[in-house]
């Protein structure tokens, strides 16, 4: 085992793509994710699989979609989500420890309020409970500056260098409520940004994502550790009157940040924009770490990418979603150009991302609703929604999800006999 690396995980919650500079942000400081950036590989297009936190937790630790793994609420009061309800009990952590990995995670985990388990050291919760130790205002430390702490106490034992290690820091923020320390805020207050306290928490995570960088660097960790910096959806700030906050396959909540930094084993400053998601990152961690897991996963490993072995693993990426109070299911396909949203409630979407990557048009049915005259120039489209109807089937049937064979079907039979 003595050339299999490390792995340190930095997820914070609810953090848009645009919110880091080296994507593209011109006003969110963000020094130490650039400098990791340019010693690793940036995606482009990495995707939450369902975007809501347990849901897509529980992607990311096993490799399935939620129709598979059964999780997709968010739950509270339960020892062990995965127990209670899952389709698969096994995570990544489970098949580690077997291969003698030590497992360490510290902060939100919102799969259960218990380890049941799964890490030697457990410094986690499940969720709520707000971002300060006494409450905002109490004059108490910042939950994340704690949790920092916690894993660079770690890093710097003698159990981190004795094996190789998986080790999750799970952030809270920049979820709402949108607060950080005065050091962070003073950096956005006044300055017209909207919601500063979410891109003053962005900067507050940099700050500590740069410490943990540092502590592997004083620890001779870094050369053979890979840092992965990933969150489990984004935050839409209920930007449209009809979008029930993040439960919408709109790229403010699906798309999301993935940087992957190995200086022993990844060439420094790529840019990957292959279609990658959720559901890759057990199978990149499993591949990496050198252990098989006990079932057969929908995701792929993103190493091969990573080395120059592949330029792609899929054609499309598919998103499953339910509308927040109403519990209407959704499903969503994306290719480069263009992404297909179908709704139970008949509620379609389809955009043009080359001509509206702000997905401010809707173009499934341009004859219904022009009261901004707005599509007095497109064509019928439903060529389109024909071809990615049928992509969208043909992955549902892959995945053996039957609700979304069901609403490509749905739609597929309109088309035909319109």
């Amino acid at each position: 085992m003595a050339n299999v690396p490390n792995i340190v995980l930095i997820m914070p919650d609810q953090q848009r793509t645009d919110s880091i500079s080296c994507y593209g942000n011109i006003f969110t400081k963000t020094p130490n994710l650039d400098r990791l950036a340019k010693t690793g590989v940036v995606f482009e297009n990495f995707f939450t699989s369902w975007p809501i936190c347990t849901p897509a937790r529980a992607t990311m630790w096993t490799g399935l979609y939620a129709h598979t793994h059964r999780i997709i609420h968010n739950r509270y009061g339960i020892d062990d989500v995965y127990e209670y309800e899952g389709g698969v009990k096994t995570t990544i952590f489970e098949a580690l420890q077997e291969q003698g990995y030590t497992t360490a995670y510290y902060g939100k985990w919102h799969l259960g309020e218990e380890n049941s388990g799964r890490f030697d050291i457990w410094e986690g919760f499940n969720s709520h409970g707000g971002h300060w130790e006494g409450g905002f205002g109490s004059g108490d430390q910042y939950k994340p500056e704690k949790q920092t702490d916690q894993c660079i106490e770690f890093l710097k034992s003698d159990l981190a260098k004795e094996k190789p290690f998986v080790m999750v820091q799970g952030y809270y923020p920049p979820h709402n409520p949108y607060t950080a320390p005065d050091e962070f805020m003073e950096m956005y207050r006044g300055t017209g940004v909207p919601f500063p306290g979410y891109y003053a928490a962005v900067s507050a995570l940099d700050h500590y994502t740069g410490r943990i960088m540092d502590a592997l660097e004083e620890e001779g960790l870094r050369d053979n550790t890979i840092i992965i910096y990933f969150s489990d959806h984004g935050e839409t700030f209920n930007y449209r009157e009809f979008m029930p906050h993040k439960y919408v396959c709109f790229e403010e909540s699906i798309r999301v940040p993935m940087i992957v930094s190995w200086p022993a084993g990844l060439k420094a400053g790529q840019r990957q924009s292959a279609l990658t998601g959720m559901q890759d990152l057990t199978p990149t961690i499993a591949d990496a770490m050198k252990v098989d897991m006990p079932y057969d996963m929908h995701g792929e490993s993103m190493l091969p990418l990573m080395t120059g072995e592949k330029d792609k693993l899929r054609d499309s990426y598919y998103v499953q979603c339910e509308v927040r109070a109403v519990r209407t299911p959704q499903r969503c396909i994306r290719t480069d150009d263009w992404k297909l949203i179908l709704s139970a409630d008949e509620k379609h979407h389809l955009y043009n991302l080359v001509t509206d990557p702000e997905e401010e048009l809707n173009v499934f049915d341009t004859s219904e609703d022009d009261k901004h005259c707005q599509f007095g120039n497109f064509p019928d489209y439903s060529e389109k929604i024909i071809e990615l109807a049928k992509e969208l089937r043909a992955t549902a049937t892959s995945l053996e999800d039957w609700q979304g064979v069901e609403l490509a079907e749905i739609i597929l039979e309109q088309k035909k006999s319109s």
